[in-house]
């Protein structure tokens, strides 16, 4: 999107030439009138008279035949004019920033270059009047797109003056203690707005939104949305079926908060009944020491999956552990069904995707799809060559426009999906169980039942593919089932998919803290302890019971398509 600010209506990199034309103008000037024996207080006054586009004293005789004067006279008319320039900009800056703040803007965004600029490219695309507040320097694009820098002083303030009558807010700062403060400040201004809130911290995330506890207001961490978004488009359990694997088998290389969050999105919403719970491996600089953190924050890591953990890296710069043991890791795991590089700087995800592609030759593991996080857009647009080697072989993920178009920071009811998923909930519940609190409309429901709703959601491919239903990506709906399928056909496959339920509500307890206790023991909140977290076939029928309605409700949502 073309922008006047920094780079267009005038360049205030170089205002700084300014006084150098000027001082260069009436030296010039002053020199050449005190050569021509004037006086040096008349030398000066009459080197002003450069300044003026038509001056006599310039148009004849030594005035228009000295080297001196001759470029003086453009120096002083680039003074000049440049001088308006720059006058015309700051007029215009100060106009657009006096009017941002009386004007209402459909959209605010928050946050700096590196991931706001996408969102106000995006709100503009739409045609959303938009203000962006973190700009990296000031812009516009018309008086419907303006691109202001922070000002000195409270921001929170700032965003308070500016965020009145919004009905979209996105904030994206990369602290998380500030976007944070920033939205509050923003839901002050903007009581009735949309607001969405990203954060670097997945936990954090996860607490903010239910502390909030607020419908209008979305938060979510960057590494889950894009996580979640590639497994919706790209399947792990398919790519494993398909290749007739027994197992989802992942390498993960970078065990940052992506990396986390694929590890946990594998576990919880991509088991499907005729494939075990996967392999995991993991390598890292840091491997270890993270490895001790996720089993602190689950300590029932191993009910959920088999996790491997390597302290190594693997890159141009280095390859450790030897390229023999990395090898026997992965082969005593089976065929690898998908790899993830999932690094801080896409140069070096670039750079070591391609020595793994070497690494898993000389291995001799078969070649399974390479996903690699990479944060600016376009930089695999790269034509196929016909062997499907090199770059051409990786498939990106996770890139920041990507993430914020998967957010709906603009939809008037984002979680459509969840919210059809919920209304069908609803409506299949008897009266007499109406009143409970899960069962509130999607705007009274607390945050930890809408949280609950777009797990169940995100689960939904597992459990048709399960069905052997084929699935057809649609971002942001309720997947459906075909006209005259069922999902069930008789009890053992309803006791299968209820079975498959168990496994994913299990994970997704574990991968909380949550732990396993007696039977006949009470579930301790405080302790998260939970009797239910046991093997299916364990549970008494009643418990049992639970599980398979989900999985009939699931049946009559999707065969409506919410």
């Amino acid at each position: 999107m073309e922008m006047r600010g920094k780079h267009g209506l005038f360049p205030f990199q170089l205002v700084w030439l300014i006084p150098v034309a000027a001082g260069l103008t009436m030296a010039l000037g002053a020199w050449g009138w005190l050569a021509n024996g004037a006086r040096v207080d008349d030398a000066v006054y009459r080197a002003m008279a450069l300044f003026e586009i038509n001056n006599d004293s310039y148009s004849h005789g030594i005035g228009a035949s000295d080297w001196r004067f001759l470029i003086a006279r453009w120096t002083g008319a680039f003074a000049v004019i440049t001088s308006l320039l720059a006058v015309a900009a700051l007029l215009h800056e100060q106009l657009a920033t006096s009017l941002a703040r009386w004007l209402k803007q459909d959209v605010i965004l928050i946050g700096g270059p590196d991931r706001a600029s996408g969102a106000f490219e995006i709100a503009h695309a739409r045609r959303r009047s938009v203000l962006w507040l973190g700009a990296p320097a000031f812009g516009t694009a018309g008086l419907a797109a303006i691109a202001l820098q922070w000002p000195a002083g409270d921001r929170p303030r700032t965003v308070g003056a500016h965020a009145k009558g919004a009905r979209y807010v996105l904030v994206v700062d990369d602290n998380d203690a500030d976007a944070l403060a920033l939205a509050r400040a923003a839901r002050a201004a903007a009581p009735a707005a949309q607001m969405t809130l990203l954060m670097n911290d997945t936990r954090l995330a996860d607490e903010v939104a239910v502390t909030l506890n607020d419908h209008r207001t979305r938060v979510f961490s960057i590494a889950s949305v894009a996580a979640r978004a590639l497994h919706a488009a790209h399947p792990p359990f398919l790519i494993a079926s398909g290749a007739g694997q027994p197992r989802v088998h992942a390498l993960i290389i970078g065990f940052g908060t992506v990396g986390q969050e694929i590890l946990h999105d594998l576990i919880i919403n991509c088991r499907t009944t005729g494939l075990g719970p996967p392999r995991i491996v993991i390598v890292d600089p840091r491997a270890k020491a993270k490895e001790g953190v996720l089993r602190v924050r689950a300590p029932e890591l191993d009910q959920c999956a088999e996790c491997v953990f390597i302290d190594g890296e693997i890159g141009a710069a280095a390859l450790r552990p030897e390229p023999g043991q990395i090898g026997l890791a992965l082969a005593a795991g089976g065929a690898l069904t998908l790899v993830y590089v999932c690094l801080s700087r896409d140069a070096a995800a670039l750079s070591t995707a391609s020595v793994l592609q070497s690494l898993l030759r000389a291995a001799d593991v078969e070649r399974p799809p390479i996903f690699v996080r990479l944060r600016e857009p376009g930089v695999l647009s790269l034509p196929a060559n016909e062997h499907g080697e090199g770059l051409s072989a990786l498939t990106p993920f996770g890139d920041i426009r990507s993430v914020l178009a998967t957010t709906e920071f603009l939809a008037d009811a984002p979680d459509a999906a969840a919210r059809a998923y919920h209304e069908a909930y609803i409506a299949s519940l008897p009266p007499e169980e109406k009143d409970k609190p899960a069962a509130r409309p999607w705007d009274e429901l607390a945050e930890v039942f809408r949280r609950s709703n777009r797990h169940a959601v995100a689960h939904i491919p597992a459990v048709l593919a399960s069905a052997g239903i084929a699935l057809e990506h649609s971002a942001g709906s309720l997947p459906r089932i075909p006209p005259g399928r069922k999902l069930f056909e008789d009890a053992s496959q309803l006791e299968a998919l209820a079975e498959l339920e168990h496994e994913r509500w299990s994970a997704e307890r574990r991968m909380d803290g949550w732990r396993a206790c007696p039977l006949a023991q009470k579930q301790d909140r405080q302790r998260r302890l939970h009797p239910d977290l046991r093997p299916y076939g364990e549970l008494p029928d009643g418990t049992k019971e639970f599980d398979r309605v989900i999985i009939r409700q699931t049946e009559a949502i999707c065969a409506r398509g919410g």
